[in-house]
């Protein structure tokens, strides 16, 4: 029996993203570096951000290389 290899990426891309506006408790709408738009959230284990992103302000987004739609917060830039 062989083993099938995927072709879904594993590896996640790190970037800073520019949030422009919160539309829900955990998420904010925010640009990639290149200009795309994404939907970047919080995890609980951040929460503490929630009160201070402000639009305008840089983060630290992890991005899954086949999914730019979704982000992932870690920290302010």
């Amino acid at each position: 029996m062989s083993a099938q290899t995927s072709s879904y990426p594993s590896q996640y891309v790190d970037c800073t993203c520019t949030i422009v506006e919160r539309f829900a408790n955990t998420a904010f709408r925010a640009t990639l570096p290149n200009g795309k738009p994404t939907v970047a959230f919080v995890q609980k284990k951040e929460a503490w951000l929630l009160d201070e992103l402000q639009p305008g302000d840089k983060v630290l987004c992890t991005v899954c290389p086949a999914d730019f739609e979704r982000a992932r917060i870690r920290a302010r830039a």
